[in-house]
């Protein structure tokens, strides 16, 4: 998939994007000497084993292990391809990125499908075009700057174009002498019983949906005729248009979610095109339907704030309900907002009515809890001056404050108390009593778990648990004279010829042998001066790129001497068959001691103390 982006377009993002700038917005990184360090934001770090290094625009965590470059780092952070992370740091360094490039990673696929999406890309500009410049779309321009009160700039910044009725697009596709079945494909027409094609959208105002990297994959239109039965229409679904899986206007929003933490979910396009008019960036809006788990995990990984600015509504409010419940069921340390908009309005009938300070405002200063929010939502359709719903309502509050905070608890006491009356120490009896009645139903579970340990291999015997560090673990001087090989051959393809060219060469242990034949690939593919984060991010294997830092951190910086080259050769040649002879006989031995078999132990004893003498 990476040589779909020119390796030029690559080495450009990565001159000009500083992996510290990019690790320092998911954790907090102090200058130490050369490096950087913080706490690793990959795993409940208490004590700061983050190392990065901006010289070498690499990172290492000594605790769990992760390590690489910038890319490998949103990779893993953010769930993305090695593609896709090129082109998220190149978003948000503002760089330009040609369509043929986004296309190919958004779904790198066939051409068939690379000409829908060339086809949409078309289309919205076409759209657009009609919209703001020709007579065809004036009645839907008006419409939108007098009844909707959007502005050119708005229009432009959102893509909003129109759809005539004269198959605008039908007549681009057939000029440019698309295929049938593309067509066809694209969703982008209908067609009747008598085989003939029209424009999907004809008659409406069109909203240009987006992938995450901002390629068009389908519209949402509006009919400007309000006797059109079929007010809304998305597009269908298909292999490139999921509404499970989009979010509106995220492709714009993701670099302020990211930098803020913070994302706003609306229900509506026109939603968060307020939103934004009002300076509020970090707004999307699910396809007109529900919150899912896909979208969910979409967004925890660049923000750890969710606001849920759903309509005023009942239906409104049971979306905000059922969003709750999921975000909580799926993530966990996510902060829920739920925000109160007045007068059962919708976000963007609060701009056109009230006007843009208010809604600004309520996004700031209205905002509730989850528990605030749902105990107000348990109050709707009961009439609590009545005994009995009164005293079902504070069952459901008492569910509900099991899972708030001391304080919160106090303060939806109090609240309840001064409203009703009842003696908030009776409330809080009934909280008390809840609470021990759940425990006393809960059942008990016993388990025997085996301790979890970071980075270590655990070997069980009869004698015991032996646990052993798999990075601080010691080096053989066979295995130091390993590394300090496989670093000078990965600088210097002199020494990989070198190394190459010995007869009867090979590296002990198996990693390094991978690294060789690995290296031998790279510096056939790239010339120049050797770039350990571009190495990395060509080898892409976790457990070998935290090897090379490890190396590296040794013998990185350390001179390429011909002497030295032959002395390591000599030691792995030389020295470890020797090693591995003297290990053998150790393992023999304990053997031997074991089954109290004197003569072999005398024996075993003689041919090791004669190999140890051969190497004095």
């Amino acid at each position: 998939m990476a040589s779909r982006i020119p390796e030029n377009f690559i080495a450009e993002v990565r001159q000009k994007v500083n992996i510290v700038d990019v690790i320092g917005e998911y954790t907090n990184l102090v200058k130490r000497g050369r490096q950087w360090t913080g706490s690793c934001p990959f795993h409940d770090d208490k004590h700061p084993s983050l190392f990065v290094e901006e010289n070498k625009q690499v990172f290492n965590c000594f605790s769990c292990g992760r390590s690489g470059s910038v890319f490998s780092f949103i990779m893993e952070k953010e769930g993305l391809t090695y593609p896709e992370a090129i082109l998220s740091l190149a978003e948000s360094i503002d760089l330009p990125i040609d369509s043929s490039i986004s296309a190919s990673v958004v779904h790198p696929v066939d051409n068939t499908t690379q000409g829908i999406y060339q086809l949409y890309t078309a289309a919205q500009r076409l759209y657009q075009h009609i919209l703001l410049n020709t007579t065809s779309g004036e009645q839907a321009l008006s419409y939108l700057h007098d009844t909707r009160q959007l502005d050119d700039e708005i229009i432009k910044k959102f893509g909003i174009g129109f759809v005539p009725e004269d198959n605008a697009l039908l007549g681009y596709a057939k000029d440019q002498n698309l295929a049938h079945e593309l067509m066809h494909a694209s969703e982008l027409f209908i067609t009747n019983d008598q085989g003939e094609m029209r424009d999907r959208f004809a008659g409406r105002i069109v909203w240009p949906i987006k992938s995450d990297r901002g390629q068009v994959v389908g519209f949402s239109g509006r009919a400007l005729d309000n006797n059109n039965k079929i007010k809304y229409m998305n597009s269908p679904e298909s292999p490139f248009f999921t509404k499970s899986k989009l979010l509106y206007n995220f492709d714009l929003a993701k670099n302020v979610i990211r930098q803020t933490n913070t994302v706003m979910i609306f229900e509506g396009f026109m939603d968060v095109i307020s939103a934004s008019m009002a300076a509020e960036d970090n707004a999307v809006a699910t396809m007109g339907t529900a919150l899912t788990n896909e979208h969910v995990q979409h967004l925890v990984r660049i923000a750890n704030r969710v606001l849920l600015v759903y309509d005023g509504d009942e239906a409104g409010q049971r979306a905000a309900q059922r969003s709750i419940t999921l975000i909580q069921e799926n993530t966990k340390d996510i902060e829920i907002g739920v925000v109160h908009l007045p007068d059962k309005l919708d976000p963007d009938e609060v701009r056109l009515q009230q006007g843009l300070s208010t809604l600004k405002q309520a996004l700031h200063q209205n905002i509730q809890t989850p528990v605030e929010f749902l105990i107000s939502v348990s109050r709707v359709g009961k009439n609590l001056s009545n005994q009995a719903q009164y005293l079902a309502f504070l069952q459901e509050v008492m569910q509900l404050l099991k899972q708030a905070t001391p304080v919160e608890q106090d303060i939806q006491l109090t609240r309840i108390a001064n409203e009703f009356g009842t003696a908030k120490s009776a409330l809080q009896a009934q909280l008390e009593q809840t609470n021990k009645s759940e425990a006393n139903n809960s059942p008990q579970h016993f388990l025997k778990s085996q301790p979890v340990y970071d980075n270590v291999s655990i070997d069980q015997s009869s004698n015991g648990i032996a646990i052993q560090n798999n990075i601080n673990r010691n080096i053989t001087q066979v295995e130091q004279a390993e590394r300090a090989l496989i670093m000078a051959m990965i600088k210097s393809p002199q020494v990989m010829a070198q190394v190459i060219e010995t007869q009867g060469f090979a590296f002990v242990h198996p990693d390094y042998q991978l690294l060789m034949m690995l290296t031998n690939i790279y510096q056939n593919q790239y010339s120049g001066e050797f770039n350990l984060a571009q190495y990395m991010d060509f080898i892409q294997k976790p457990d070998l790129n935290q090897k090379i830092m490890a190396i590296d951190r040794v013998y990185g910086d350390l001179s390429i001497e011909k002497e030295a080259i032959n002395d390591y050769l000599h030691i792995i040649m030389q020295e470890a068959p020797v090693d591995a002879k003297i290990r053998e006989l150790k393992q023999l031995i304990s053997l031997a001691t074991q089954q109290q078999d004197n003569q072999k132990l005398l024996q075993l004893t003689t041919e090791l103390i004669n190999i140890k003498k051969q190497q004095l």
